[in-house]
């Protein structure tokens, strides 16, 4: 099948989900899918999406010629938090909750915002594992679940509240030394605990597999790939029963080996670098085999979530903004008029 890639936002180096996408494409294994050189050629044309802030529901992606034009094959990838978009998506944050196998399609992140160097797979390297489990993030992202995790285990090197800053925010040097620091701590522990921020997933869920240590899952809302066997990989608990980690965790612990090995197998075979263009194209190509049974009431269930709080403030932000930005503009045209005349 030819697929079709391409951004509504900017192709350049800095959209690099879309960049990471289009350089897997030339080391794909499989061979199963190849690039188009237009979206007339191809089976499917997937917008690849990092997360923009001045457009939070992609309606450049809507408005987009191509989709325009080729609507019912078209798929977007995106990685925002927060799941809503009008047309067949493939995400890693689709929530249980919303989910309709017809729209959505669960994946992993093609590439972060800000990228540890540290956390590098070195299967002949042994590390003492002076931690049975650890965790480092923003507790503010998810305060119900991240807040109690830091409260209640706390006083250790392991467990580390990020809230009063973001990695990518940070001076060169600052930065260096967080990301020595977090790898080092995931390095030294034999599970890392991977609750759910913003949206239900969480990059630390695929750091660990990438280093051949098991993740400790909890967000009750995700929704996992199917492809992969997460129980031989991973370890879930629920939401509720964050006062039991210690226990569960220290009665699995003669696992850890194991698990975190298949981890490693499975984020090799699913997300490397190598394979995330077939994989990709994979999930678009599942999407396109429900296309002819998508109705409206598919596409209303999306829209009617845009009166859910957090959906409805954002929309109201959204045109806020473009009217502010819109106002401005006018006047700056109408001041250069001016200056003209």
């Amino acid at each position: 099948m030819k697929v079709y890639i391409l951004s509504a936002y900017d192709e350049s180096q800095s959209n690099f989900a879309f960049q990471n996408l289009k350089k897997s494409s030339l080391y794909d294994p499989f061979k199963k899918y190849v690039l188009a050189d237009n979206p007339k050629s191809a089976d499917l044309i997937i917008f690849v999406e990092h997360h923009p802030g001045s457009d939070p529901y992609f309606f450049e992606v809507l408005k987009h010629p191509v989709y325009k034009q080729y609507k019912k094959k078209c798929y977007l990838y995106h990685d925002s938090d927060e799941h809503l978009t009008l047309m067949p998506t493939i995400s890693p944050s689709v929530c249980n909750s919303s989910y309709n196998k017809k729209m959505h399609r669960p994946y992993h992140y093609l590439e972060q915002i800000s990228t540890n160097p540290y956390i590098q797979y070195t299967p002949d390297k042994v590390y003492e594992k002076k931690y049975l489990f650890s965790f480092m993030g923003a507790s503010r992202t998810y305060p119900a679940v991240r807040e109690e995790i830091i409260n209640r285990f706390q006083g250790g090197d392991n467990i580390h509240d990020t809230k009063d800053y973001n990695s990518w925010e940070l001076n060169e040097e600052d930065r260096n030394k967080y990301f020595e620091k977090y790898a080092e701590i995931l390095f030294q522990s034999k599970f890392i605990l991977c609750p759910r921020g913003i949206g239900p997933s969480s990059y630390r869920q695929y750091e660990s597999m990438k280093v051949g240590i098991a993740p400790v899952i909890i967000s009750d809302d995700w929704v996992e790939c199917e492809e992969i066997d997460w129980d031989s990989c991973s370890i879930r608990i629920k939401e509720k029963d964050i006062s039991q980690i210690e226990t569960i965790l220290k009665n699995r612990e003669a696992e850890c080996l194991e698990l975190g090995l298949n981890a490693r197998k499975n984020y090799e075979k699913y997300m490397s670098f190598e394979n995330q263009f077939h994989f990709l194209s994979d999930a678009a190509a599942q999407l396109h085999a429900y296309r002819n049974e998508l109705s409206v009431l598919d596409y209303l269930r999306e829209y009617l979530r845009f009166f859910e709080p957090f959906h409805f403030r954002n929309l109201l932000r959204y045109y806020k903004n473009k009217y502010i930005k819109w106002i401005s503009s006018s006047s700056a045209d109408r001041s250069s008029q001016e200056k003209m005349a």
